[in-house]
């Protein structure tokens, strides 16, 4: 039978090589027997020792893996380079330049995710007259965050995270929207506080398409379920029912935030992430960090997410009491 093929596009440095590794090993343990990818990561000076370990775990799957090298991209575009504009972060501007023999839709993600299925579903994604499908954070309203800085009209949807982007290359290259983003940060630099993802909100919020929350759950987001009232209608952008369905069964997490999951922390979905960190067979002792402070905090919050998990239980219930 043949295989569904999909094209997943990473970037990253020297540094980024063990959170790059495991969330590549996911995305390839969690395939169906129906799926293949083609993995691109976009490297920024990643040492040739480092590559062959990536190409080494990922030998065992059907799977195509191809480096780009971005390095001096930004210079080539006449781009601001400084330590808050790095390379990687740029990298998915330019993926539609880059992957010129890939069309339709291929999948961008950063490398503080885990990859929890199969991700058919998500390519199959209608995407016809979008630029991008992602996940939003906000709505559009008065007085938000980024409406009157980013310039973003209130009816457009609102703000989204672009760790996961689900991008259709072909009207980017159609609309010359690789250009146009460029063109937005430099003349909104000063106004840029979360500069690449900033600068995509500004230039497409009026082609992109919101996702399901399970295709960009932040573990953190589980926890603050607890605060929420079902009875709202939104949380955070989405509706309470598909918070619950992503916190049950997220297909892809994303670990924002500083408390990074290939350190031992208390994370609500930590034990997930180092339990792939041993399949991967890129953990053999304890986690990293593991301090007396680290495991005391970890212990106290352990009720919390007992509380956490039996909400969400019962929330689930009553939605589908409510149909």
């Amino acid at each position: 039978m043949e295989k569904n093929e999909f094209a997943v596009v990473l970037a990253s440095d020297n540094r980024g090589i063990l959170p790059l590794s495991v969330t590549v090993y996911s995305l390839l343990d969690t395939a169906g027997p129906n799926t293949r990818y083609k993995v691109y990561i976009l490297s920024d000076a990643i040492q040739e020792q480092e590559k062959q370990q990536i190409q080494k775990l990922v030998s065992p799957f059907d799977c195509r893996l191809e480096f780009i090298e971005i390095t001096n991209i930004l210079k080539e575009h006449n781009f601001p380079y400084t330590e808050q504009w790095p390379v990687p972060a740029w990298g998915r501007i330019f993926i539609p330049d880059l992957l010129k023999n890939e069309s339709g839709n291929i999948l961008y993600i950063d490398i503080d995710i885990l990859i929890c299925r199969d991700l058919t579903e998500l390519f199959q994604t209608d995407m016809t007259g979008m630029a991008v499908g992602a996940v939003f954070e906000n709505f559009s309203k008065p007085g938000s965050h980024f409406n009157e800085r980013l310039d973003i009209p209130m009816d457009c949807i609102g703000y989204f995270n672009s760790g996961v982007l689900l991008m259709n290359v072909d009207f980017f290259r159609e609309h010359g929207l690789v250009e146009k983003i460029l063109e937005y940060a430099v003349s909104h630099r000063d106004k840029l506080t979360c500069p690449d993802q900033d600068a995509l909100n500004g230039t497409l919020c009026r082609w992109t398409k919101a996702l399901h929350p399970r295709w960009n759950w932040h573990d953190g987001l589980t926890r603050r379920i607890l605060k929420n009232d079902p009875r709202e209608k939104f949380w955070r952008g989405v509706t309470p029912k598909q918070a619950v369905e992503a916190a049950l069964e997220p297909g892809i997490l994303h670990y924002q935030g500083v408390h990074k999951p290939w350190r031992y922390n208390w994370r609500y979905e930590g034990a997930r992430y180092e339990n792939m960190m041993r399949k991967a067979g890129l953990l053999t002792g304890p986690m990293p960090g593991r301090t007396l402070v680290a495991v005391l905090k970890k212990f106290l919050y352990k009720p919390i997410y007992k509380l956490t998990a039996r909400k969400i239980h019962k929330l689930r219930e009553r939605f589908d009491e409510e149909g």
